[in-house]
């Protein structure tokens, strides 16, 4: 009996099908993905400002002292070139570094606002729709006479389901306002008839 190996291709067994390398692959990019997004740019760039800026002013500083040492004006050229210019540039660098870094964080603030925006007025239509069901067919929920309101067991007023007095409240029953002798409340106002 002879033993077979199998030839490779790519790295895989040649009977293996192509779909299991791009999976493969597709693996390998979405880990790539995962690891750079959580690269923390942002702290990188404010890094490299903070460094930059501070060393480009102590070259400024540097080439100010040198050249403030000698009356020769061939001699300050050097520390100029090398102290003066060299620092403007690197502070220069490191501003633009930095205000890379702000922008990076002031769009991750606006994004992260965005999607809490966006899940608050989630909710919010959550609530809206709710809120309408729980008015009296034809009357859309509005608080408007004929509308269904609640009541305590032994409460003197009537309230709208959503106020905040009764709000949480298990032991409410419904009132019609039209045929109550209850008073209505004064803080959520059900008979307000709104546009």
């Amino acid at each position: 009996m002879t033993a077979t190996t199998p030839t490779m291709v790519d790295g895989l067994p040649s009977g293996q099908p192509a779909a299991s390398r791009f999976g493969r692959l597709s693996v390998a990019v979405r880990q790539m993905r995962t690891r750079a997004a959580g690269a923390r740019l942002d702290r990188w760039l404010l890094i490299v400002g903070g460094v930059l800026m501070p060393l480009g002013v102590l070259l400024i500083i540097l080439g100010w002292v040198g050249a403030s040492r000698t009356p020769l004006p061939f001699e300050q050229n050097d520390y100029l070139i090398s102290g003066g210019i060299l620092g403007l540039g690197l502070v220069i660098a490191g501003g633009f570094v930095y205000f890379a870094y702000w922008q990076t964080v002031r769009i991750q603030e606006s994004r992260e606002q965005s999607r809490e925006l966006i899940s608050a007025m989630s909710r919010l239509e959550g609530l809206l729709v709710s809120g309408v069901s729980m008015g009296a067919p034809g009357t859309g929920g509005n608080g408007a006479p004929g509308a269904t309101f609640v009541s305590t067991a032994s409460g003197s007023i009537f309230h709208r389901p959503d106020c905040t007095v009764v709000s949480g409240r298990t032991d409410l029953s419904p009132v019609d306002a039209e045929r109550t002798k209850l008073q209505p409340c004064r803080i959520c106002t059900p008979l307000a008839v709104t546009q």
